[in-house]
């Protein structure tokens, strides 16, 4: 059983790392290359709506077929874009579509690995293995993130598609490691036939915290879309160099690993809505600091003070959604979790790459402020209209 968690942990350890050289080398050669900041949006936008779209189907299909197939069909079609990137002599549409395709195919992983880390829910692992699986899955995925963008940028300036090979490489581990797995098919889980009231009850009040999740997701991805995305154009603007881009970037997931940290060791953020407040309120200030900073001490001072954001929803969230819901859905739970994120990673480039070209290249940031506050609204009306639930 460890060995297997060790597998998904790497699967989800490459297929981050797979997908951010794959995006840092892109959005950088386009940027060098003078793509305007919409161009960069629709690449971000297309991504990130096909992942929103087949994360729920590639976690109903796990449901159905089994977490293992789903994952090797998912590494199959990822290796083959990136090779295709290679070799191409892609234009702007083609990066786009490789965009697109590249985002589903990470739609096709994520869940599944999420699901069979979780199978069974809370009721049969317990709150704290749940978490403490959760919580390694998280840094598995970030920690591909910062391996990714660290080895994007330095290797970039030796060769553009350098980067693209280091992602061959990974997600090829991934197909090789799923591969020899033993586990064909779901693990069995045996389900009470019937709950009682009381069980109804807790789980249906547990879901207020889901849909706040879900909520506060949306204005958070919009804002890591521009991070990930749009930022390359300012930071070209700026005369920042690749590595130090790089390295930036890095010290945003890294605050996003202390984060986690603390939230796997301490439980006082559950089902407290006060606490999602104030993460909201501090990434508004580093919204701020993105807005009108132009120093790489200031603008990497917003990316850190934005990442608590992040990562404090992506955690919250994903802990409420695979222990509110059954064994039989954990899945499609997952998927709609990973699903929230990618829509506000699609509006967000889009939105963000429109503005952009409208008003410059730090008007985006000022959108996600207003989206922000707008998300706070509903997550007020949210859980007070909710709260007798509770």
């Amino acid at each position: 059983m460890v060995i297997r968690e060790l597998k998904l942990y790497w699967i989800a350890f490459s297929a981050d790392g797979s997908f951010m050289l794959f995006i840092f080398a892109i959005t950088r050669l386009m940027a060098e290359n003078q793509s305007t900041i919409l161009e960069l949006g629709i690449l971000g936008g297309l991504s990130s709506i096909c992942y929103a779209l087949c994360a729920p189907l590639g976690g109903r299909c796990s449901d159905i077929w089994g977490r293992r197939q789903v994952i090797a069909v998912g590494a199959v079609v990822h290796i083959v874009i990136l090779l295709a990137s290679v070799y191409l002599q892609l234009s702007t549409f083609g990066f786009y579509i490789m965009g697109a395709l590249v985002g589903a195919s990470v739609g096709f992983l994520h869940p599944p690995v999420i699901a069979w880390l979780t199978q069974g829910g809370v009721s049969h692992l317990g709150s704290n293995l749940t978490s403490q699986r959760l919580f390694w899955f998280c840094v598995s995925w970030n920690v591909g993130m910062i391996t990714g963008q660290a080895l994007g940028g330095w290797s970039f300036p030796v060769d553009p598609v350098l980067p693209l090979w280091i992602a061959i490489f990974l997600m090829s581990s991934v197909l090789i490691v799923i591969l020899f797995e033993n586990s064909s098919i779901n693990p069995p889980i045996h389900f009470a036939k019937k709950k009682n009231t009381d069980s109804l009850k807790v789980q249906e009040s547990l879901r207020t915290f889901v849909y706040l999740g879900w909520t506060a997701n949306f204005a958070g991805a919009m804002g890591m879309s521009l991070i990930i995305y749009l930022l390359p154009h300012l930071i070209h603007e700026l005369g920042i160099s690749s590595p130090i881009h790089g390295m930036m970037l890095v010290a945003n997931r890294i605050t996003v690993l202390l984060t986690y940290s603390i939230m796997k060791v301490l439980t006082f953020w559950r089902y407290r809505f006060s606490i999602t407040l104030l993460v909201q309120f501090i990434a508004l200030i580093g919204l701020m600091f993105l807005t009108y900073s132009s120093t790489i001490l200031f603008l990497t001072i917003g990316l850190i003070l934005f990442a608590f954001l992040t990562s404090y929803n992506y955690f919250s969230s994903i802990f409420y959604s695979t222990t509110s819901f059954d064994g039989r859905h954990q899945g499609l739970a997952s998927g709609m979790h990973e699903a929230t994120l990618a829509i506000g990673f699609g509006v967000g480039s889009f939105g963000g790459g429109i503005v952009g070209v409208w008003g410059g290249s730090r008007v985006p940031y000022q959108m996600v402020s207003l989206v922000l506050l707008l998300c706070v609204l509903i997550q007020l009306l949210i859980y007070y209209r909710r709260r007798e639930l509770l």
